[in-house]
């Protein structure tokens, strides 16, 4: 039974956000500790949304017999977190060249300074992932306090 969301859906939205993952991770030695932190709560989005496409692939998990209204539901935030990733993605290729052996010491301080002027922005980024990250990660506990309940478990 499809209400319009599919493995796919997870697939495309959970890599993007374990491959910010690893690009924030490599950059975030050298940043400040507003990105060292989004980097900790992109953890823990692909965290939960590898346990919800997990749930998709299953006919009977809660999710998928929850009705076309939830399955809907989620779509549309796998749609608003995809969104913000791709903001993310967007300002984490602007300073992988941190990374760039290549460049002059002189040449990779600037652009930590340059980085400083834009903290707003990478707070709100965090903030946006932050929020997802709780909204999934709650969705991840119901279902599993709905499945033990089912199973006779609580």
């Amino acid at each position: 039974m499809s209400f319009g969301i599919s493995v796919g859906d997870f697939l495309a939205v959970g890599q993007l956000a374990f491959t910010l993952y690893r690009q924030c991770y490599l950059v975030a030695r050298g940043a400040p500790q507003e990105f060292q932190s989004l980097v900790a709560e992109l953890t823990t989005l692909s965290t939960s949304l590898r346990l919800l496409q997990d749930e998709v692939k299953n006919e009977n998990s809660v999710l998928v017999r929850s009705g076309e209204d939830r399955l809907r539901m989620m779509k549309e935030m796998i749609g608003r977190v995809e969104g913000t990733l791709k903001q993310l993605e967007t300002f984490s290729e602007k300073y992988a060249k941190l990374l760039d052996p290549g460049r002059s010491k002189a040449r990779k301080v600037w652009d930590k300074v340059k980085w400083s002027t834009e903290m707003a922005d990478i707070d709100a980024l965090r903030n946006k992932v932050r929020v997802a990250g709780g909204l999934f990660e709650n969705w991840v506990v119901c279902l599993y306090t709905n499945n033990f309940n089912e199973a006779g478990l609580s």
